[in-house]
């Protein structure tokens, strides 16, 4: 049953046992947001064919896995919009409760914001409330319900879109808060282009992408913002949403709006200090720290994060001896290379998939050399663990192939132009798309060469090379991302009747900026004598905590199409 374990694991999703029959649990999607945090509200179906299913009685999140019956695909949602109140009730007590926290009646008109009574599942019975309808371009998406004691409900399946949505407007700058009384309160202060998300912050570490939809509903147009003023609340969870948010628009677009150390939030601050110091603090927005002149002071919590542990630490790409190597930290430049045939573009497709695994990590792949389909039976080789082709091991089923498909369409994006060589401008607004959308943490640009076709005449390669490494180190920052390039080496020449030489950083075509200008330098080595592949970290800026340069031993297994790695095997670089 190990196989059913690894399933669940897959979704975040852990039982005690896996003995057949049904099993009740915490749901990764819906859990930790949720104010009894421990309800077991996941029901686990585990079938004597070691199939497994489950559903979530609160937000219906479901899915299954394994079997051989079993053909998942990708869930094809389909929202609910809510019928409209035909009578909504706005009494002089609703009007007096918003009142008490400076918003007009005019506001609360405005938002069509009415009382009523609806079912809460934390008091399992009906309760007086205030309903926050959500709009967007004409039609109810959903309606958000409020308790006075702050009891938070939401309409069944609902569309995953903004509160205030219809305010996005392109060109201009635009306020994200954490909830609907804060947008209120921005609107009531003058401000016209203002959001918040429905699930608010997160209270620990995210387990999903469910709070973050909203980006991908609107993602088009959030492209076409000037700029993202975030004033998501002064405290630990709006920290770390706001980190997120300027992660996915991109650090460039970002400000931080700073209120008053007594006002947690935007209404705090409006009631606090009235209309004009609400103005005062959004006008007076501090720019996210990447570029400019900036003191000590401005970096003093991030270097305090980093020491406790807290800022970004290195991750690894799930092979343990390889970590001694080579560990990588979100936003960093990494150079790969290898002759051709060696394995370098399997190798970065298997640490794709293994940190996919291990972390719920998701990349944006630009690939031309091997094709989309090609690209997807190599990714679905290694999920699966079989091969695709007929040969010496039995080939993977239809429904292993279906089951990896569906695996990989929510954590694997391919980048692509069809009809012209993409520059490495037009590959960024893409892989920022990507970020925006479906919260990509990694892109692979695979090889090099084939945006080197896009240079400009006047530019010569090693200048084009040193401005293309600028921007996506950049891209990297601004969003937290990491950049893979790939690099084809230039033509090694054999020593006497020798093996093919391995290539350095300098060997790779083009400048020998590729070595200068990486955070970190790896390279694909195959030893078709031995039959062993080294993966070796030519440079690492960030020793010891991302590794040491050195070679780790792997072995490719034609069974399984993975590479696996030899205990015990990592060397120093320079050693025998």
């Amino acid at each position: 049953m190990a196989d059913v374990f690894a399933a669940l694991a897959e979704h975040n999703i852990r039982i005690r046992s896996t003995s057949v029959g049904n099993h009740k649990t915490t749901c990764p999607a819906c859990s930790s947001t949720r104010r009894k945090k421990n309800d077991q509200c996941l029901s686990v179906t585990v079938k004597p064919d070691d199939s497994v299913v489950w559903h979530c009685h609160h937000c219906s999140f479901s899915g299954g896995a394994g079997g051989s019956e079993y053909r998942p695909v990708r869930e094809r949602r389909v929202y609910r919009k809510p019928a409209r109140e035909a009578s909504p009730q706005r009494p002089d007590s609703l009007r007096a409760w918003f009142e008490k926290r400076g918003i007009s009646r005019a506001v609360v008109d405005r938002f069509g914001i009415y009382k009523t009574r609806q079912w809460f599942p934390q008091t399992d019975k009906e309760e007086d409330c205030i309903a926050f309808p959500y709009e967007w371009d004409g039609e109810l998406r959903n309606v958000k319900y409020r308790t006075a004691n702050k009891l938070f409900r939401q309409e069944k399946d609902p569309e995953p879109v903004f509160f205030n949505a219809d305010s996005i407007g392109a060109g201009e700058d635009l306020i994200i808060c954490e909830g609907e009384i804060d947008v209120m309160a921005l609107i009531e202060a003058g401000f016209h282009h203002v959001v918040s998300l429905p699930n608010g912050a997160p209270s620990g570490p995210e387990t999903s992408e469910k709070r973050y939809e909203p980006f991908g509903t609107h993602w088009e147009l959030l492209l076409q913002v000037k700029r993202f003023l975030i004033a998501t609340d002064m405290d630990g969870p709006g920290e770390a949403l706001a980190n997120e948010i300027a992660r996915r628009v991109g650090k460039d677009r970002s400000f931080r709006v700073r209120l008053p150390a007594e006002s947690k939030d935007a209404n705090e601050c409006l009631l606090n200090h009235g209309k004009q110091m609400l103005v005062d603090c959004v006008n007076a927005a501090e720019p996210w720290p990447i570029d400019g002149l900036h003191d000590i002071e401005s970096f003093a919590n991030d270097v305090l994060d980093i020491y406790h542990g807290r800022g970004p630490q290195p991750l690894t790409t799930g092979f343990k001896e390889f970590d001694k190597a080579f560990r990588y930290i979100p936003g960093q430049f990494i150079a790969v290379t290898g002759i051709p045939n060696h394995g370098k573009s399997r190798f970065i497709d298997q640490v794709a998939v293994q940190t996919a695994r291990l972390r719920d990590e998701r990349w944006g792949f630009f690939s031309p050399e091997t094709g989309e389909s090609n690209h997807i039976v190599d990714l679905s080789e290694i999920w699966v663990g079989q091969p695709f082709y007929d040969g010496p091991t039995v080939r993977m089923t239809e429904d292993e192939l279906v089951t990896a498909m569906a695996w990989l369409n929510e954590r694997i994006f391919l980048l692509g132009a069809v009809d012209h060589t993409p520059s490495i401008d037009w590959l960024l607004e893409r892989a920022r798309a990507a970020v925006i959308r479906y919260g990509v943490t990694n892109i692979v640009i695979d090889p090099y060469n084939e945006i080197e076709a896009s240079r400009p005449d006047k530019l010569t390669e090693t200048e084009f090379i040193s401005q293309l490494i600028s921007k996506c180190k950049q891209f990297g920052k601004r969003h937290g991302c990491t950049i893979w390039m790939i690099i084809h080496p230039t033509k090694l020449k054999a020593h006497g009747e020798g093996k093919e030489p391995i290539p350095g950083l300098y060997d790779l075509a083009g400048s020998a900026h590729w070595r200068n200008k990486a955070d970190a330098g790896l390279v694909v080595y195959r030893d078709y004598e031995e039959q062993v592949t080294f993966v070796i970290s030519k440079k690492i800026r960030r020793q010891p905590i991302c590794g040491r340069p050195g070679s780790v031993t792997f072995q490719f297994v034609g069974a399984d199409r993975r590479f696996e790695e030899m205990p015990a095997s990592f060397k120093n670089l320079g050693s025998e």
